[in-house]
């Protein structure tokens, strides 16, 4: 065990949102990272906070809460900024994090993260094995020897061929959620644990919830058929049927479509995706509904599956239902027969099928616990 290891936590947050939905879920996520900042400002463990931002807002106010923050460079390269600041910060261990990784990580948590780089560098540790957005490394300089990585989703892996020894958090749903979608906001709302940043940030929001109020309502219910599509991990399906009385009709696809680089050499494949091509989204909604009582469904794969180059703020318009506000077709069709269906369905990407059923479980025990 190394005491001395100097540990830094790196936050990266940038973007330049200009549709509505957009900037709204933005400001949630400026509430997570803000309220990250102040947990981190508490681990004893944890030596300095750096948030690498083009907000210059969220750069005053994280530096109101002791953060360094550093200008994002331009044009913007995850794995050479990321590496830029290992060089500048000289610390001895990285706990990185996307904007909003980890908006119910507790403080307890990420002492523990820091703790377990002085105790067991060389070493890497992460909340995913496919996509982490969570990655703790030590040394940290184990990253300057390597190709500077895309994206994050693949740091974890690419630290791991590069010597450390991987390992993984513990389960939890702080662990688990991520903050990527306008229903992965809502779905945080259902918490009691969001900092109060985050929370009055929530609160602001205008969305209709009524598909995710509808299907939590029907989830109550003793043996709930619940279908869970996508990047859907054992993980998830274990901690549901350990928390939860449903009975899940999972059908999962493409996990790691992204640290793979699947999705960006077009290789992703789909079944779900074929029968939906054969029988048209009216129909693959009707049948949907005459096998489970609810759906929850991670449309990134299906969208890859279709080779669907579609922007952020229509991705979200289609999380959210609002099929009258999108101009292609065939999402256009796929998303009001979501909305119309004779069930709750509930679209969003990844964390949809695995940190949001994390909260859900929670939910649900808490309401059983009190009813």
């Amino acid at each position: 065990m190394r005491i001395n290891l100097r540990i830094a936590a790196v936050i990266f947050e940038g973007g330049a949102p200009r549709h509505a939905v957009v900037r709204e879920l933005t400001r949630v996520r400026h509430g997570v990272v803000l309220d990250t900042i102040a947990k981190l400002s508490a681990a004893p463990r944890v030596d300095e906070i750096i948030l690498c931002t083009n907000y210059p807002q969220l750069a005053e106010e994280a530096a109101a809460l002791g953060a360094r923050v550093v200008a994002d460079s331009s044009p913007f390269h995850f794995g050479r900024a990321l590496q830029k600041i290992v060089r500048e910060a000289q610390c001895d261990g990285i706990i990185y994090l996307g904007g909003a990784a980890a908006p119910l990580l507790s403080v307890a948590e990420f002492d523990q993260l820091a703790e377990g780089l002085r105790a067991r560098a060389p070493v890497v540790i992460t909340n995913n094995p496919q996509s982490a957005d969570i990655v703790a490394f030590a040394p940290a300089d184990a990253l300057l020897a390597l190709s500077p990585p895309e994206n994050d989703n693949a740091l974890a892996t690419l630290l791991k061929t590069g010597g450390l020894t991987r390992e993984f958090m513990p389960h939890s749903v702080g662990v688990h959620f991520d903050l990527d979608t306008p229903n992965d906001a809502l779905v945080l709302s259902l918490s009691p644990h969001t900092g109060e940043r985050t929370q009055a940030a929530l609160q602001e929001l205008t969305w209709d919830s009524a598909r995710l109020t509808q299907a939590i309502t029907r989830m109550r219910a003793t043996h709930c058929e619940c279908a869970l599509i996508g990047r859907v991990s054992p993980a998830v399906m274990a901690h549901l049927n350990r928390h939860t009385f449903l009975r899940l009709r999972v059908f999962s696809e493409e996990r790691g479509m992204k640290a793979l680089d699947r999705e960006a050499q077009g290789l992703v494949v789909s079944l779900l995706g074929h029968y939906l091509a054969a029988v048209g989204p009216r129909r693959f909604f009707a049948d949907l509904s005459q096998t489970a009582d609810v759906a929850f469904i991670d449309t990134r794969v299906l969208f890859a599956h279709f080779k669907l180059k579609l922007s952020e703020d229509v991705r979200f318009l289609s999380d959210l239902g609002r099929y009258e506000e999108i101009s292609h077709p065939w999402l256009r069709e796929f998303t009001q027969a979501a909305a119309e269906a004779g069930i709750p369905v509930v679209l969003g990407g990844h964390s949809l099928v695995s940190g949001c059923m994390w909260v859900v479980a929670e939910h649900l025990a808490c309401r059983n616990e009190n009813s």
